[in-house]
């Protein structure tokens, strides 16, 4: 057999040069067709990715609705939280990632979700409803009336009333203890992180205290912890300020309301405010003041009233300080439960019927609320059957 040769290259002439042929089996040859065939699986790769990507939130789609047909909550809320990382989020997605969440007690997540789905489709009545019911579990009105304002500017009239709805009840109407403990324990139990839900768990305690519950020094201890955590966190320094006033610290909560965020200093930094003026600093006449920033917000607070008639009569003016105790003894008989939870029951129950909302005016106009009336007053007008004046308070 001879011997094998090297292989050859072969040179053609085109006139002015020469280009050299590689023969079929030589080694740069081979490099050539390695690299042709490298490019071309990289072309495959490349566009195989993009077809995956464009199809991924269709594919997580599917399985997050296929999860929730089955009520596989904890599978739902974790492939709609997917989908709500990328840009296929929409109001829609984050509701149903609130549900999800929901349905396995997560509210802090739930919440989050929902605020999210109320500010991509600010018209979502849902959204802004089922923020409301949390503030009322967690005895929030202040924040359930600012919620409010913010959706009356953004929701059609037509689809408001379950929102007024929530809001008159979590301003007006808190939760029976039992009830409202049993929804945090299992928000807490289900995320140790909902700090929301701790502290209005610790708030209880601290207003009707359960065999086992915590003290007031551990209380204290955790509030604190919480704040260190989040100084944002206005409903922990709130509880933690009230706390450190009936152990008989002043000066401790001096400094926690001094640190209070300028930009989140509404009714409930008012009303501490006042407390520390006319208690610690002896100074009435800020204390009205600040009690009076506070009811601007909150009329219906019987506390802060009742403060600013204490506040009145340090100042020696007898006929101010009559006015607001008359105002403290009314409130408390209007919100009284025994009182007001039929009156709210029935009329919420009834409110296809424009009486049921003109009598929710009424109520929400005797103690004080004029704007919240107007709105049920407005909401009984875009019926037809209603008539007449708005009805005084019985």
């Amino acid at each position: 057999m001879p011997a094998r040769r090297p292989p050859r290259s072969s040179n053609r002439t085109d006139g002015r040069k020469s280009v050299k042929i590689l023969a079929p089996g030589s080694v740069p040859a081979r490099r050539i067709v390695a690299v042709i065939g490298l490019t071309a699986l990289g072309v495959v790769v490349v566009i195989g990715g993009i077809v995956w990507e464009r199809d991924r939130p269709r594919r997580l789609l599917d399985a997050a609705e296929a999860a929730t047909l089955a009520r596989d909550w904890p599978s739902a809320a974790t492939l709609w939280n997917r989908i709500n990382q990328t840009r296929a989020a929409n109001a829609r997605t984050l509701l149903a990632e609130a549900s999800a969440e929901l349905a396995i007690d997560r509210g802090a997540d739930a919440d989050r979700a929902l605020e999210r789905a109320s500010t991509a489709d600010p018209g979502r009545a849902e959204a802004w409803r089922a923020r409301l019911d949390r503030f009322r579990v967690l005895d929030q009105p202040v924040e359930a009336l600012k919620l409010l304002r913010r959706a009356e500017t953004s929701v059609a009239p037509a689809e408001f009333r379950p929102i007024l709805a929530s809001a008159t009840l979590a301003a007006l109407a808190e939760l029976p203890d039992d009830e409202a403990r049993e929804r945090l324990d299992r928000w807490i139990k289900a995320d140790p992180n909902d700090f929301d839900a701790r502290v209005a768990w610790l708030d209880r305690v601290a207003a009707n205290p359960h065999p086992g519950d915590p003290d007031r020094a551990t209380r204290i201890r955790e509030l604190t912890a919480i704040l260190d955590r989040d100084p944002n966190q206005i409903a922990a320094r709130e509880t933690l300020l009230v706390a450190l006033a009936d152990a008989g610290e002043p000066e401790k909560g001096r400094t926690v309301l001094a640190a209070w965020p300028e930009a989140s200093r509404d009714a409930r930094y008012f009303r501490l405010r006042a407390r520390w003026d006319l208690e610690y600093d002896h100074q009435p006449e800020q204390a009205v003041v600040a009690y009076t920033e506070a009811l601007n917000e909150i009329p219906h607070d019987w506390t802060s009233h009742y403060g600013l008639a204490r506040a009145y009569r340090a100042l020696g003016r007898e006929t101010e300080s009559r006015n607001e105790a008359n105002i403290v003894a009314r409130l408390r008989e209007r919100l009284a439960p025994a009182t007001l939870a039929p009156r709210l029951t029935g009329d919420l129950a009834k409110l296809d019927d424009p009486r049921s909302s003109l009598d929710l005016a009424a109520l929400c106009q005797s103690v004080g609320l004029t704007w919240l009336a107007e709105s049920w007053a407005r909401e009984a007008r875009l019926r037809p059957s209603a008539r007449g004046p708005l009805p005084t308070d019985r």
